[in-house]
């Protein structure tokens, strides 16, 4: 078995980073590091929250920064840090969506024991996951409806600025493509990818039967993009006026259409209130209304939503059946797996009978 070697302290990472940054910051004097805080998340990266100061020219500087420093991930689709920080310089280069500015990238294992990069911190509050964000915390207490339904439709419209960017912005990924990646482009690149590490050469005959039938009735793309892969309220920042601050954690982006995103954020809506006991909270559009807005603000219609649901459902479910997050403390497996599998079979069902 391999041994895996203790985790460098936070401490002892920051003294190397301020060891460092002087050689990509010829000009700064007085450089130091203070107040870093590392929360306990993060299952492909580790996250450093750090103040950093120096003097340059005579004028003082501060700036708050993040390090996303690369873990050993349980995952191989996880393992590449730098793939993040290539896809959010990406988004920057060609929209203005919001995301965390970025600082500076080190593939360089020997300066933080792995590769890493620094961004802007950003400023704001987050709807949380566990306890649930329909239940408990700033989103539920502090709320109304209507200011619930705001920053929700807020956060759409931003993921929609992305979804607008061009697959073809994104090259690294596009493994030398003519055309636009449909959905059987994510499903063979992603989804396939994961079930295959996770099965562990074990059988998973639903899972293995919606994957090929998926594949095998993909609808024709409307567009193709970036998939964020993570889109959900958990992964946004909202600023005291409820506008979008930044949307976070594109380590697994990858392309296709816009739908996969769009039903992903809606699975986990239901993820985060019903199969946790809670009932949806009030100002978050249910199903038919919240389609019917995408519809709107994309500018198109879309009659294949429920497929993408199954994907939604497909990737919970392949997700599910391994550990993959370093520790990261999530409920039983099992409870996931049965959630995902159940509404899989409906969809599965209801396809065959159409």
């Amino acid at each position: 078995m391999k041994e895996h070697a203790a985790p460098i302290s936070t401490a002892s990472l920051m003294e190397r980073l301020r060891g460092w940054l002087p050689t990509r910051m010829p000009g700064a004097r007085d450089l130091g590091i203070s107040d870093p805080v590392e929360p306990a998340q993060g299952s492909s990266s580790r996250t450093i929250l750090f103040k950093l100061s120096w003097n340059e020219q005579g004028v003082a500087h501060e700036r708050d920064l993040v390090a996303r420093i690369q873990r050993e991930a349980a995952c191989p689709l996880q393992s590449d840090v730098l793939h993040q920080y290539r896809t959010m310089a990406a988004i920057a280069d060609a929209a203005d969506v919001a995301v965390p500015g970025l600082f500076l990238a080190q593939e360089d294992a020997g300066i933080l024991g792995a590769p890493f990069f620094l961004m802007e911190r950003v400023e704001g509050r987050v709807p949380a996951d566990f306890p649930s964000y329909h239940a408990q915390g700033w989103f539920a207490a502090e709320l109304t409806a209507p200011q619930r339904e705001r920053a929700w439709w807020n956060a759409i419209a931003e993921m929609a600025k992305l979804h607008r960017i061009g697959w073809q912005h994104f090259s690294f990924m596009a493994r030398e493509m003519q055309h636009a990646p449909d959905a059987g482009f994510y499903l063979e690149h992603f989804v396939g990818r994961w079930l295959a590490w996770a099965a562990q050469g074990e059988p998973y005959p639903l899972l293995e039967r919606a994957l090929r039938h998926l594949l095998e009735h993909r609808p024709p793309v409307e567009h193709a993009g970036l998939v964020w892969n993570d889109a959900r309220m958990g992964n946004t920042i909202f600023a005291a006026d409820l506008r979008v601050a930044s949307l976070l954690d594109f380590e697994v982006g990858t392309l296709g259409p816009a739908e996969i995103d769009l039903a992903w954020w809606l699975y986990a809506e239901d993820l985060f209130s019903l199969r946790l006991g809670h009932q949806r909270i009030a100002g978050i559009p249910d199903r038919e209304a919240a389609i019917r807005g995408f519809e709107r603000l994309y500018g198109r219609p879309m009659p294949h939503f429920e497929y993408y649901e199954a994907i939604a459902a497909l990737k919970h479910a392949v997700i599910s059946i391994r550990d993959f997050r370093n520790g990261k403390s999530v409920n039983r497996s099992e409870t996931l797996l049965d959630f995902a599998t159940q509404r899989l079979s409906r969809y599965l069902d209801s396809d065959r009978r159409a």
